[in-house]
């Protein structure tokens, strides 16, 4: 049976955000730890970037920042601390040759734009590329993983998890550089969010309503073995989570986005929040 996540507290957030009200749109997509009590989290209706305190009660650093980019919104966001750098996801836009990729928009730890890359994979459709993002700086590479929302990055339901890795090549460039494949454990309808912290990989499925942790050898870049577990969200109504970051070994910080029109209204009272869960001890 699958273990349940713990459930330490939770808040929607048009209660947290300065200048918001109830029934704004914040459609939470992805979330990534500033410092250890504050989040950054983007939105993919949004081109802002909201800093939110984990106290989860409203506070004085809670803000909105501008994040201007080429699209209406992201999926990911990803942090380079000792860079001093904010990266956010743009799923999938139509290329100057007509195909479809996910693009890479930098900014200072102000929010300050710097630039804009292109990422080489290309999608069938504008709406099934890339969803999670993180950021890696084993010795002195930089490598961004961005993984696909469809199985075999494609719009399929079943198949395996996909995630590419690209390395950087220069300020403006990252060059495709291999990819990893998830396993049969962690085979989900979709894929929303991922985060890495101290070699242990995070994968949420929105349509799955589960996540998947594993260790990670980097050297090698297998998994350790033993290492995987599949846990599911405390109730069915959390069917709308796209966005996750360790927050500590044994603790989560996830984001959801909006109900969908087809889901059964108890969805609507976890939507548009932020949510802390624990991973139980086994």
């Amino acid at each position: 049976m699958t273990d349940q996540l713990e459930l330490v507290r939770e808040r929607k957030l048009d209660e947290l955000i300065p200048g918001k009200k109830k029934g704004d749109r914040l459609e939470a997509s992805g979330v990534a730890l500033i410092d250890d009590s504050t989040a950054a989290v983007i939105f993919d209706n949004l081109n802002v970037v909201a800093r939110v305190n984990l106290s989860l009660q409203p506070h004085e650093n809670n803000r909105l920042h501008p994040a201007p980019s080429l699209g209406d919104g992201f999926e990911d966001i990803a942090i380079d601390h000792e860079g001093r750098r904010v990266f956010c996801l743009i799923e999938s836009m139509e290329d100057t040759d007509g195909k479809y990729r996910g693009f890479l928009s930098e900014y200072d730890r102000d929010f300050r734009f710097q630039r804009c890359a292109r990422l080489s994979t290309t999608f069938e459709t504008p709406n099934k590329g890339f969803e999670g993002l993180a950021y890696l700086r084993p010795g002195d590479n930089e490598y961004i993983f961005a993984m696909c929302e469809g199985n075999l990055c494609t719009a399929a339901t079943s198949g395996g998890g996909r995630i590419q890795a690209f390395k950087r090549a220069g300020e403006g460039d990252w060059d495709w550089s291999h990819q990893l494949e998830l396993p049969l454990t962690a085979e989900f309808e979709d894929y929303a969010g991922i985060s890495y912290r101290d070699g242990r990989l995070a994968v949420v499925s929105q349509a799955s309503a589960r996540v998947w942790i594993a260790e990670i050898d980097q050297k090698a870049r297998l998994l350790v073995d033993g290492s995987q577990a599949v846990y599911r969200f405390p109730k069915k109504s959390y069917g709308n989570v796209e966005g996750i970051a360790w927050l500590s070994e044994d603790t989560l910080v996830c984001v959801s986005d909006k109900k969908k029109k087809r889901q059964p209204e108890k969805c609507a009272a976890k939507d548009q929040s932020i949510h802390i869960f624990r991973i139980p001890s086994r």
